[in-house]
């Protein structure tokens, strides 16, 4: 026919292809509803998932601050007019603080100068001499030497009044002699909507409740007030063991010190495992296992991390991570502080003037001195091990030896004066010969026996942020090479070209595109670290703790641990400041954060 082209037989044409395989008009549009209609149920879902969340957090969010503020009812035992004469207990001095302890609480002196101002371990803390319990040898001559069980309670009183901050006394004679006790809290929703009934059931049963417990007359004065177990306070006070006057600052500085070691190790290695995986490793199947490897690291619970920091930073490396290497935490003897140490035995006749020693002392030639001050050189210096280098017996025959003394070492049940202790034996010393008397040579055999058994503790702060840093380590390599990954291979390409070095294209070119998702990953890594207990569980975390950690190698605690434990009070009041510590935890949280995204976008390069 004019007009048609033939065509081979069976061949279909463009138009029938078209009607096969495309639907007609109305079946296109019952489809594109369809997609639609699933588009909808889609955004839908996505919407309630995050009105779930944010519901989740709002509630979260009411429940801690509601128990966070409310009403309390506090009984005082003593009226605190009665003790200050009218004055608030703010305007005391120290001398006037420490005057009220003296006379309420003489007793219990050598405790509170253990739980505050001591320099020494708690387990050092009776046989230490006044001048290493405070940590200062010019304190009055008259008691340094002394242990501080022997001198009178005006002289304890005085050191609490030197050494301990005013807030600190403020704080032990609201718990030690005012006995001031929070009988009751209630939220802030019970304060907003029900404040008379609160009222009544303070002043009524709940206070007849206490007195009958406690044992109290009405002399006992009960105060009702609006409480924010949240103030400035609460975060410049240690633990107590009264919630009222307890606070976070002791595990906010450990948290913020954990922080610190888990940036300054993880970062710079996680950022340099991840530049050589993708920089430099050979995409083989070695690479592939470690990635692999890597990421299965992500998922280990973190209390495997825990076991792990405690065998490894806690155990075999615990000359390092007490400080004990580095000489700190312990006292290193040197011919200085061993003539300051055993100079009262000889009332102070012994003294080290221009690098030679002088001896007035009829019992001690300078030879002798020379002598002496050698042993304490020696076997002063305590080993890498878990406790002293050297037994008893051994020390007390070569301090016999240097004195030209003969001496008769005996382990004894009973305990004597001039007896000591030492390792859970007690040993006594009879002298069979010589001019010195048998009491001088026990205080000076105790003073070395005290300096050689000293007992390296790994439970300290660097060991608790390397096992974070551990815990972390994996998540900071994954992120870093996810961004280093995302650096177009055009800045490689044009780095190269311009004549650079592998190693200058990676600093001057990749890591600074790649800063933000490193950033972020840093980000992420910290807030896992920071809301852990688990791992500092394991190391050995404090959970009560009254003195700061001063150094990487002290003892420490954190925010996590200190709400664990205040949860698990079975006090309600309790629980209201594990509520105030889990807002300053958020806070920190939310700081860090902050920083971070700061220091990420003012650092980064965009191309």
């Amino acid at each position: 026919m004019p007009g048609h082209e033939d065509r081979p037989s069976g061949e279909t044409t463009f138009d029938e292809k078209t009607k096969r395989y495309m639907p007609g008009e109305k079946a296109f549009f019952q489809r594109l509803e369809q997609r639609h209609q699933r588009g909808r149920v889609g955004r839908l879902f996505n919407l309630f998932s995050v009105s779930v969340a944010g519901l989740a957090l709002i509630a979260l969010f009411l429940n801690v601050v509601n128990e966070a503020f409310g009403t309390i009812g506090v009984v005082n035992t003593i009226e605190p007019a009665a003790l200050t004469g009218g004055r608030p207990l703010e305007s005391l001095n120290n001398e006037e603080l420490s005057v009220i302890l003296l006379d309420h609480v003489g007793r219990r002196l050598r405790v509170l100068i253990r739980d505050t101002i001591s320099q020494v371990p708690n387990e050092a803390f009776t046989t230490s001499s006044v001048a290493e319990i405070v940590g200062d040898p010019t304190v009055d001559p008259a008691i340094a030497g002394e242990r501080l069980k022997n001198i009178s309670h005006e002289d304890q009183a005085a050191l609490l009044a030197n050494y301990a901050d005013n807030a600190t006394l403020r704080r032990l004679t609201l718990e030690e002699v005012i006995d001031q006790q929070v009988i009751a809290s209630f939220p802030l929703s019970d304060t907003i909507f029900n404040f008379s009934a609160i009222k009544a059931q303070i002043e009524g049963p709940t206070l007849d409740d206490y007195k009958k417990r406690e044992r109290l007359d009405e002399a006992a004065v009960t105060v009702i007030r609006f409480y924010s177990w949240l103030d400035s306070e609460f975060l410049s006070t240690p633990m107590s063991s009264t919630p009222a006057l307890a606070g976070v600052r002791t595990a906010l500085i450990g948290s913020a010190g954990l922080m610190i070691v888990v940036v300054l190790v993880a970062l710079p290695i996680g950022v340099g495992a991840a530049i050589y995986l993708e920089e430099y490793a050979h995409h083989g199947w070695v690479n592939r296992i470690i990635e692999t490897n890597v990421r299965n690291l992500a998922g280990v619970p973190s209390i495997i991390y825990g076991m792990l920091g405690l065998a490894i930073f806690v155990r075999a490396l615990a000359p390092f991570s007490s400080g004990m290497i580095f000489h700190i935490n312990v006292d290193v003897p040197t011919v200085e502080n061993v003539v300051e140490r055993i100079a009262p035995v000889f009332d102070g006749a012994l003294r080290y003037d221009n690098g030679a020693l002088r001896s007035d002392s009829p019992q001690l030639d300078e030879r002798s001195a020379q002598q002496l001050v050698d042993v304490f050189l020696r076997y002063g210096t305590p080993s890498l091990t878990m406790q002293g280098s050297s037994s008893v017996p051994e020390m007390a025959d070569a301090l016999a030896d240097a004195l030209g003394m003969t001496v008769d070492v005996a382990v004894t049940r009973s305990s004597e004066p001039h007896d000591i202790e030492a390792r859970g034996k007690t040993y006594r010393f009879d002298v069979a010969n010589g001019d010195m008397y048998d009491e001088a040579f026990a205080a000076l055999m105790a003073s070395l026996v005290r300096i050689n058994s000293f007992s390296p503790n790994g439970r300290t702060l660097i060991s608790a942020g390397l096992t974070l840093a551990l815990l972390v380590l994996p998540i900071i390599i994954i992120n870093a090479q996810e961004a280093i990954r995302a650096v177009s291979d055009t800045i490689r390409e044009a780095s190269y070209g311009l004549g650079a070095t592998r190693w200058q294209t990676i600093w001057r070119q990749i890591l600074p595109a790649a800063l933000p998702g490193i950033m972020t990953g840093t980000i992420l890594s910290v807030s896992r670290a920071v809301g852990e207990t688990a791992p500092l569980i394991v190391v050995g975390a404090a959970t009560f703790l009254l003195s700061d950690p001063t150094s990487p190698f002290a003892q420490f605690t954190a925010m996590p641990i200190q709400i664990y434990q205040w949860t698990a009070r079975p006090q309600g009041q309790f629980a209201d400041i594990a509520a105030a510590a889990i807002i300053v935890l958020l806070s920190l949280m939310l700081s860090l954060n902050a920083v971070a995204i700061v220091l990420r976008n003012r650092y980064s390069i965009r191309f």
